[in-house]
């Protein structure tokens, strides 16, 4: 099983944090108290003696606290408003939208008054919002969206609420999980809004395999997994207790408001119950903020060893996913020359345009009505022949980091972000610099050839009359409005390029789409030739900026992933940083440092932060590399 990292809250810890504070009895806010950056204090008064603290860590948690803290002095700029709002109002009530990271706090003012509240977002990279009635008078973060203003006089919009997995029905769900090329929980995780650790849970829960293809699940599946759903919920209760995880060596690995089925079933996880989750939840957040600190402590050595081993660790996987597609595509062969009589007699049985779909070890197999049988068997030898060929590479690679492994760390290595003065420009003292360096994108595939893209109407079309050449190659996502692409291919034949390539390039420009934005799992992309390409259209025919017209056949590329990775490859000697489809880091001497999947857009601003603290990259740097809207950062 993964083990997805969690750090923050997820929908349902904000559901047992509710629950705790409705469990109090009549309370009143005393003060605020600023506790360093995005982090507050609320200090509430109970009725018939007592106090709370309600501390909250914006974007990341929130837990109420029974132990007096040693408070800071004089106030800041978000406990003063605080205390101007609301310093000695009554607290009315909490209130959660069904499967989301956000509180909102109604406080009283007086008859007559218009009531206060209080919202604050534990998604994203977080934010406080005061509002007096439906006008906002103060937020921490004024920010600004096509339908949503947070600025003091706007009227305030919540954010924007995603359907909660209890309100999805089964076809809907069925269709979404089947048209993902991840696994199971990653695809939960991330079209679902659930995050990592809750899609674990759930598809434990569900009696499924979390690394199963999520294309392969079942309509009894889609119900197994909704049936599930409601459990967690149930298992929390009105007082929720916390549940803490720790490893055989005492490290903690989750928090749950709810027993974990699946921290259950792993042999060597030890659980922990605590009275109140709060408390369970301040143990394991405080906890991973001091790791964090020192991994950000940790010296230049310490950082190339661990990103050497997050290499050699995909490595191995992609040789272990490659081997098997191998054998795979091999046992279809033999199975196909087996049963050659058989598949004779059943296309005769079928109307002659009709394809014959037959089922090998579970897995379906559509036998093209023109082709014959023999024929189809060559290719799927031929197929496993240059996957073998790719595998080899990828050994080859693996051997070279593990030989670095080996070898250690040399006396001095540069830090990600030394010398840096451009995407890709990773060290001090470059000795060249390329051509496709100036476009406004650009990738290298695993044979090093050049691809290079746009970024707007504009960049479209400088990049098709600077660098497209007549028998270059020319991609397109087959989404409108998406931004041109061009292969530079080094000779005159088409497949001097090689399928990987094609594939590498046209899932990159599917990648560079708003596909990527609005979350698709995949997307389709098309290639031709750079002779194809014109700003000539029919009569008449207006052709807008950025645009081009396309003559001829179109080449299909389908059910490209949505999912690139971000690290080094090596060209003539130089080291370069890229954003690629994970397949084109196969070369010796790449290394990859994270993987990258679509995610929330409204925690793009947090994962970019995360990704430069981890990476020690500058966010400009990052914001000319990674694809446009949310991210999921790939643990490993």
């Amino acid at each position: 099983m993964t083990v997805p990292v969690k750090e923050r809250f997820s929908s349902l810890d904000t559901l047992a944090l509710v629950r705790e504070i409705g469990a109090l009895p009549k309370a009143w806010i005393d003060k605020a108290f600023d506790m360093g950056e995005d982090r507050v204090l609320l200090s509430l008064r109970l009725a018939g003696g007592g106090r709370r603290e309600l501390y909250c860590h914006l974007g990341r948690f929130a837990v109420l606290r029974s132990e007096p803290w040693q408070k800071p002095s004089p106030p800041g700029a978000l406990s003063t408003e605080i205390r101007r709002w609301v310093q000695g109002a009554p607290l009315l009530g909490v209130w959660q939208p069904p499967g989301e990271r956000y509180l909102e706090f109604t406080v009283g003012r007086g008859p007559g008054a218009d009531p206060v509240r209080i919202a604050i977002e534990l998604f994203g990279s977080g934010n406080l919002i005061l509002t007096r009635g439906t006008q906002i008078v103060w937020v921490a973060h004024p920010r600004e969206w096509a339908q949503r203003s947070l600025r003091p006089g706007e009227t305030y919009v919540r954010p924007p609420a995603r359907e909660d997995m209890s309100q999805r029905k089964p076809g809907e769900v069925l269709a979404l999980l089947q048209r993902s090329r991840t696994d199971l929980a990653t695809t939960l995780a991330a079209k679902l809004g659930l995050g990592g650790p809750l899609a674990e849970e759930l598809v434990v829960r569900s009696g499924l395999d979390p690394r199963r293809p999520a294309s392969q699940v079942s309509r009894d599946d889609v119900r197994a997994l909704l049936d599930a759903f409601p459990t967690l919920a149930d298992d929390i209760g009105p007082v929720p207790a916390g549940y803490l995880y720790r490893s055989s060596e005492g490290r903690l690995v989750d928090v749950e408001p709810f027993p974990s089925e699946r921290w259950r079933r792993t042999p060597g996880i030890v659980e922990e119950i605590q009275p109140y989750f709060s408390d369970a939840a301040w143990t394991y957040f405080h906890g991973l903020t001091e790791e964090e600190r020192a991994a950000g402590e940790a010296g230049p050595q310490d950082e190339l060893r661990r990103s050497l081993e997050r290499q050699r660790e995909v490595q191995r996987r992609a040789a272990e996913a490659l081997g098997a597609a191998i054998e795979t595509k091999k046992r279809q062969a033999e199975w196909i020359f087996v049963h050659y009589a058989e598949i004779e007699d059943r296309r005769r049985d079928r109307p002659p345009e009709e394809p014959l779909v037959v089922e090998i070890e579970g897995s379906p197999l559509e036998i093209e009505p023109e082709i014959p049988p023999r024929a189809v068997a060559q290719r799927l030898y031929d197929e496993a022949k240059e996957l073998s060929a790719k595998r080899e590479g990828v050994l080859r690679a693996l051997a070279d980091t593990e030989s670095r492994l080996r070898a250690g760390p040399p006396a001095r290595e540069a830090r990600p972000s030394e010398g840096l003065q451009g995407p890709g420009r990773v060290r001090t003292h470059r000795t060249r610099h390329f051509w496709f360096e100036k476009a406004p994108r650009w990738m290298i595939t695993s044979q090093a050839h050049p691809a290079v893209g746009g970024r707007n109407a504009r960049t479209n079309d400088a990049i098709v009359r600077r660098y497209l050449r007549e028998n270059d190659l020319y991609f397109h996502a087959d989404i409108h409005g998406a931004p041109s692409v061009v292969l530079r291919r080094p000779g005159e034949r088409e497949d001097a390029v090689g399928p990987e390539g094609l594939r590498q390039v046209a899932q990159w420009a599917v990648c560079l789409s708003k596909a990527w934005r609005v979350g698709l799992a995949s997307a389709d992309a098309f290639w031709v030739l750079g002779n194809q390409v014109t700003k000539a259209g029919g009569s008449g025919e207006f052709v807008a900026p950025g645009s081009w017209v396309i003559h001829g056949t179109k080449n299909y590329l389908r059910d490209l992933p949505l999912e690139v990775s971000l690290g080094y490859v090596e060209l003539d000697g130089e080291r370069l940083l890229q954003c690629a489809p994970p397949e084109a880091f196969s070369r010796a001497g790449s290394e990859v440092l994270v993987d990258l999947r679509p995610g929330d857009e409204r925690e793009r601003d947090r994962e970019e932060r995360e990704l430069s603290r981890r990476l020690g990259l500058p966010r400009d740097l990052l914001q000319s590399l990674l694809p446009p809207g949310g991210l999921t950062i790939g643990r490993r």
